[in-house]
C-alpha cells in the first residue's frame, strides 16, 4: 500500500520475512541482484568490448537493534548452514504508529507481489558502541531463483502460502 497518492513505496512498509517471519527492530532492508557479465569480444568488435548476461544472484540483508533473542535466532539458522525461505514484501498490516505492545511480528502482505526464494546467511555481525544501541546485521545469499510472485492467501489452509523447493 502506498504512502502517499503516488505509487512511491515508503522503506517503513517494505519488509524481509525469514520463514514467515520478520525480525524485530528491523531499521533497513536491502536487496541487491547482479549479474555477471561474459565476455565475447572478438575482431569484429573492432575497440568495444561485447558481453552477454551471464549468471544471475542476490543477497538481501538486515539491519537490526540488537535483542538476545532475535540475534540468537539467527545465529542458530547461521549455524546450521541449511537454506531458510526469505520473503520480501509489504507488511499487510502496516501501522505507522509501530507494534510494540500490539503482538509478535509483521506479517507479509497478501495482496501485493512479493519476492521470494531460499537464501542461506553468509554474515551475521553485532555492532556494540560505547553509549550506543547494539546492533546486528544479517546477510543472506541466495540459492537459486529470487522469484516475483503474486500473492494470494491459500485459503483451504488459511496460511501465507510455502514456497516449493
Amino acid at each position: 500500500m502506498a504512502y502517499t497518492s503516488l505509487p512511491i513505496v515508503k522503506g517503513d512498509e517494505l519488509m524481509l520475512f525469514i520463514d514467515n517471519k520478520s525480525i524485530a527492530y528491523a531499521t533497513s532492508h536491502s536487496l541487491t541482484l547482479s549479474t555477471t557479465m561474459q565476455d565475447i569480444s572478438s575482431k569484429d568488435h573492432g575497440y568495444f568490448a561485447a558481453q552477454i548476461s551471464g549468471a544471475r544472484s542476490w543477497e538481501i540483508s538486515t539491519e537490526n537493534l540488537y535483542t538476545d533473542k532475535y540475534f540468537d535466532i539467527l545465529y542458530d539458522v547461521y549455524l546450521t548452514g541449511k537454506a531458510v525461505t526469505v520473503v520480501f514484501a509489504h507488511a499487510t498490516d502496516y501501522d505507522p504508529l509501530g507494534i510494540i505492545d500490539k503482538k509478535e511480528n509483521w506479517n507479509p502482505s497478501t495482496g501485493e507481489i512479493y519476492y521470494t526464494g531460499k537464501a542461506v546467511i553468509t554474515n551475521l555481525s553485532v555492532t556494540a558502541n560505547t553509549g550506543e544501541m547494539a546492533t546486528y546485521s544479517c546477510t543472506l545469499t541466495g540459492q537459486g531463483a529470487f522469484e516475483q510472485k503474486n500473492s494470494t492467501l491459500d485459503a483451504s489452509a488459511g496460511t501465507w502460502p510455502a514456497v516449493a523447493d
